[in-house]
């Protein structure tokens, strides 16, 4: 079964043979081209290639073999149908050696034969085209199962690091390492809520941001892009370059964090509270950041809540423990 129009390249140096066929194939919906010798075929299959060439064995110049000898050697997706007038057994055999889909012999009178051949050629050209097409989408999927796997080994390992940590400063350390690391971001910082305002976040930890920045603006972040970030209170991914309505918001200063295309970012809360929020710029080279990184980020930041909220709690029973002590 044809499942999609087709191009046909006629190679003959006898006009009248070239336009003979031509006329038989003018009913069907094929793109027809012509030439009339191998070199110029050759020079056709470089402007735009065709699924099927119908040659005659003697052209003036090189012969049909020739021809299909290079466009097998070149284009291996390309048929190749011989016509001749000698249908001796060592044309042919030489024909089917070098991968001659099929031989006809002139004179063509009627289009059945050269119609049953031409169609044959077609529905193996479109079950190679399937085929490949399935073996592509099975070599996709493996590589998305292959990437969900390798982000529930680095969200698991990730998890093991934060949960043995003990002081905050330690286990947001470990976070922001654990998420550069595992989705490959050039830059990252952590901003959280230092206190009351219209402006209460600071950068308190970085990585590939430069330090007078972080300096600068560690208590309290101006108007731009970080603001509106961690104002927005939502998990949010950009693929790749941001798009306009953002790079409005970036301040000067800002510009050196976006740079390399792509960011990330998420919120953090600490008991069911906003407390800050992880932002990382740059995704590795032709790898943009996808929805699935950002679910690994959200769920690492998830479990940084956690632990965050297990290391108050035993922060809370050594004070208690100690006030004890001293009673």
């Amino acid at each position: 079964m044809l499942t999609r129009n087709h191009s046909i390249l006629i190679v003959d140096n006898v006009s009248e043979r070239r336009q003979h066929l031509k006329a038989m194939l003018f009913e069907r919906d094929d793109s027809i081209l012509e030439a009339e010798t191998s070199e110029a075929a050759l020079d056709l299959m470089k402007e735009s290639p065709v699924d099927l060439i119908i040659t005659e064995t003697e052209l003036s110049t090189r012969s049909g073999l020739y021809l299909l000898q290079e466009i097998k050697k070149h284009y291996p997706e390309t048929e190749v149908i011989l016509t001749t007038h000698n249908a001796s057994s060592f044309n042919l055999l030489q024909a089917l050696r070098h991968g001659a889909f099929d031989f006809i012999v002139r004179p063509i009178d009627t289009s059945e034969i050269l119609f049953n051949v031409i169609d044959k050629a077609f529905t193996q050209i479109d079950l190679r085209v399937q085929n490949q097409s399935l073996l592509d989408e099975l070599a996709h999927r493996n590589q998305e199962m292959e990437r969900s796997l390798a982000m529930m080994t680095a969200l698991s390992e990730a998890i093991e690091k934060i949960n043995s940590a003990i002081e905050v400063s330690e286990l947001l350390s470990r976070l922001l390492d654990s998420a550069l690391g595992a989705l490959h971001a050039r830059k990252g910082l952590l901003a959280l809520i230092c206190g009351p305002g219209q402006s209460p976040f600071g950068i308190k930890m970085s990585r590939g941001v430069s330090e007078e920045f972080v300096q600068k603006y560690a208590d309290k972040l101006s108007e731009g892009l970080l603001l509106d970030i961690a104002r927005s209170g939502s998990p949010m991914v950009v693929s790749d370059a941001l798009p306009a309505y953002m790079m409005d918001r970036v301040s000067e200063e800002e510009r050196h964090l976006v740079a390399d295309p792509g960011l990330m970012a998420v919120p953090l809360y600490h008991r069911d509270r906003a407390i800050g929020v992880m932002i990382l710029f740059g995704h590795a080279e032709r790898t943009p950041f996808t929805g699935q990184n950002l679910q690994f980020l959200v769920q690492l930041a998830h479990h940084a809540a956690i632990t965050l909220e297990k290391a108050g709690i035993i922060h809370q029973l050594k004070r208690q423990g100690k006030t004890a002590q001293n009673q």
